[in-house]
């Protein structure tokens, strides 16, 4: 606050004597007022330096006029909000107090109080308010000064009088200012219609008009709200211009019909023809008049295009179809009618589509020839019967899988009802808990079997053999075919379907012809091995006893570990003999579901002697229950064969063998392992092969025996092994759920 004048209106001027002089850079307390005021008003205006000082504030000084002569006036000051600057203004309102200046204002008060009375009773609003320039001449703002009851009525403003439009709304438009202070300038009146944006987007009907003479800088504005009636002339604009839009297209839509009835009455298959009744004296219909047709009817009855011909003259001398009374029917009912027809007359066979619709007192009928499309239909029913007939008896289950709802979507027939797999069971089922079905190793394969039908053409093939367990504890081998079955473009394959055959059975006997065709041979020499080897081994068991019998009195100096030597000798080639004899004789493994654990706790007793005589340390890492499939008899015997195996492969006195358990996801794995001398990488790969054995005095079957025996249980074995370090067999079983 430089107590300088930014603006005053041009009445303050006049008196003052500046006339249209800027006075922007006039200091008023040195200027115009009285130098006794001066020091009160200085005073008075540092009160204004206060932040929070908003209140209205009065003082009473004399200023000087153009004439030199000085009068008291009331100074009305408080901040100004409404400047965009951060320049801190004061609004002052000057009131004169001397004794002119009060006989005018009584005059223009009592002249103001003849028309209080009509502007406070009007139903329009009434503001009056005096226009704020900025020091370049430009509206900036105005200050209401006075407003009737209706102003806040009409519009959403509240306790103006005495406020400026900036402090009351600061982003008001530009466009009020503009047209105000064009009126307070120039006198000229002005009415007007505009939406104010920054009062609810409502509308006014506005009349402004300057109070006073050229020196006024005052506006009095008359206007109401027609929001209501502005949204109402919108709405019937819009209601009128979709009435004339919707007008225009059922126009151009009747338009397109007529042409698109000329075309189809000229173009169509079927045979169209516009009839009228013909009535005797008692009102009875006896014939109809053709009174349209199209050359499709012309070409069923050719007589319907002589002028005035009716129904009758057109099929005398063809089959009249029997519609003849349907077609009196409709025109009485008023009801439509539509039917298939079969004639058999003289030769001719054929099928119609009759159809009549009433249309005013006229008839509008069709007919059409169905004869192609029935004998196909009929084709299309017996082709179809034929294919269910044939995926109804087919032995293979037939299934049809869809990919956008990934589920099952169509099944010919039960597959276990026993086991509750029935039709009804499956369909629907999602994909996702079939995969328990099949086997844990076949999951993998199955994965690339359905990537591949769907990289696969419509007419490829692809085949498979997978195990599935259908039935509690049973896994049976299944051959699927599958191809796609319908897809939704080049890149998209909606389904595909899948024919399943159980083959278990069909496995079952190649396997056992494979393997009766290898124990043929094992078993001519496994026989003759055993009948050349018994009595040798016989005669070294017997005096074997029979020299321990003697030299029991005899003192022997420590002979009894070496007769329990000969004795393990002819019990090992006794075991060699009877393993001879068992590969000869080959029966098929029963599975039943079993704890291996104890299975592997039952061979460790079954070897206890063996293990302690050559003074074998047992490791063991397994704890709890493992359930298998297993034939437990045969299992003992192939576990047995790699734990006797793993002992004569270790120092006497200083061998260890590992024996452990564990889980993963699919499948429990056993090891078996040791610190024996190992095994090269040739042996390695003929370990499992027949008659191949890397003792010097064995047959080659036990481990063979071993490998046939873990293809019966479904499980496979593999062997890791370094010279001089050990070996260790790890065998995989599926799981029992």
């Amino acid at each position: 606050m430089d107590n300088k004048i930014s603006y005053c209106n041009p009445a303050f001027k006049e008196y003052c004597g500046y006339g249209d002089t800027c006075m922007n850079s006039l200091k008023i307390c040195k200027e115009i007022m009285h130098p006794e005021d001066q020091s009160n008003y200085f005073k008075h205006l540092k009160s204004f330096r206060n932040i929070n000082n908003t209140k209205e504030k009065y003082i009473v000084v004399r200023l000087k006029n153009q004439h030199g002569e000085w009068s008291p006036f009331c100074f009305k000051d408080r901040i100004y909000t409404g400047h965009p600057s951060q320049k801190k203004l004061i609004l002052t309102e000057v009131f004169a107090l001397h004794e002119s200046a009060e006989s005018d204002t009584d005059s223009q008060q009592s002249l103001s109080l003849e028309y209080r009375h009509l502007l406070q009773s009007l139903d329009e609003a009434f503001c009056i308010f005096e226009m704020i320039y900025d020091e370049n001449g430009y509206p900036v703002d105005y200050i209401f000064q006075e407003i009737n009851p209706a102003f806040e009525k009409q519009i959403n403003l509240k306790n103006v009088t005495g406020k400026t439009m900036r402090e009351l709304i600061p982003d008001h438009e530009e466009h009020w200012f503009k047209t105000y202070g064009n009126v307070a300038l120039t006198g000229e009146p002005i009415r007007f219609q505009y939406q104010a944006g920054k009062i609810d987007n409502a509308w006014l009907d506005l009349y402004a008009f300057r109070l006073g003479d050229n020196n006024s800088r005052r506006v009095a504005v008359l206007f109401h709200n027609i929001t209501s009636r502005k949204l109402a002339e919108d709405q019937m604009k819009k209601v009128k211009a979709d009435l004339e839009r919707k007008a225009k297209k059922r126009q151009k839509e009747l338009e397109e019909s007529n042409a698109l009835l000329k075309t189809i009455f000229n173009t169509t298959t079927l045979g169209i023809a516009v009839l009228k009744p013909l009535h005797n004296e008692k009102g009875e219909i006896t014939d109809f008049r053709f009174v349209k047709t199209n050359n499709v009817l012309l070409k069923i009855f050719p007589k319907a295009g002589t002028k005035g011909a009716t129904f009758f003259d057109a099929t005398r001398d063809k089959p009249s179809l029997g519609i003849f009374n349907e077609l009196k029917e409709v025109s009485k009912t008023g009801k439509d009618f539509d039917k298939e027809l079969s004639f058999n007359q003289e030769g001719y066979n054929n099928w119609f589509r009759i159809t009549a619709l009433p249309q005013g007192d006229l008839l509008i009928a069709t007919i059409e020839n169905i004869t192609e499309r029935k004998l196909k239909d009929k084709e299309l029913k017996e082709t179809v019967r034929f294919k269910q007939q044939l995926v109804r008896t087919s032995p293979e289950t037939i299934v049809i899988i869809n990919l956008n709802d990934q589920n099952v979507r169509y099944i010919n027939k039960d597959i276990y009802p026993k086991e509750g797999l029935t039709r009804k069971r499956v369909l629907g089922t999602p994909l996702p808990e079939i995969i328990p079905y099949i086997h844990p190793r076949d999951r993998e394969r199955v994965l690339d079997f359905h990537r591949k039908i769907l990289k696969s053409g419509d007419d490829e093939i692809h085949d498979i053999e997978i195990k599935l367990q259908l039935r509690p504890n049973k896994w049976e081998w299944f051959s699927v075919r599958g191809k796609v079955f319908h897809r939704r473009d080049d890149s998209w394959v909606d389904e595909y379907v899948l024919l399943i055959r159980n083959i278990h059975q069909q496995k079952k006997t190649q396997k056992a012809l494979i393997t009766a065709e290898k124990f043929s041979i094992m078993g001519e020499i496994a026989r003759t091995l055993a009948h050349e080897l018994r009595n040798p081994i016989t005669s070294i068991g017997m005096a074997t006893q029979v020299m321990g019998k003697k030299l029991d009195h005899i003192p022997h100096h420590g002979l009894d570990k070496y007769l329990k030597i000969l004795k393990n000798s002819a019990s090992i080639l006794n075991e060699l003999v009877s393993d001879l004899l068992n590969s000869s004789n080959y029966y098929e493994s029963v599975l039943e579901k079993q704890d291996l654990t104890e299975i592997v706790e039952s061979t460790l007793e079954k070897a206890s002697d063996r293990i302690y005589l050559a003074g074998i340390e047992i490791k063991k890492d397994y704890e709890g229950h493992h359930y298998i499939l297993a034939d437990r008899e045969k299992l003992e015997i192939a576990l047995l064969n790699i734990i006797l195996n793993a002992s004569e492969a270790t120092i006497p006195d200083e061998g260890i063998i590992s024996v452990k358990i564990t889980e993963e996801e699919k499948d429990i794995l056993l090891f078996i392992g040791d610190n024996g001398h190992g095994l090269e990488k040739k042996q390695m790969d003929r370990l499992f092969d027949a008659f191949y054995t890397t003792k010097e005095t064995g047959v080659g079957v036990g481990l063979y025996s071993v490998k046939n025996i873990l293809e019966e249980h479904d499980s496979r074995i593999e062997v890791s092994s370094e010279p001089e370090k050990g070996t260790c067999f790890t065998i995989y079983f599926p799981k029992v759920t």
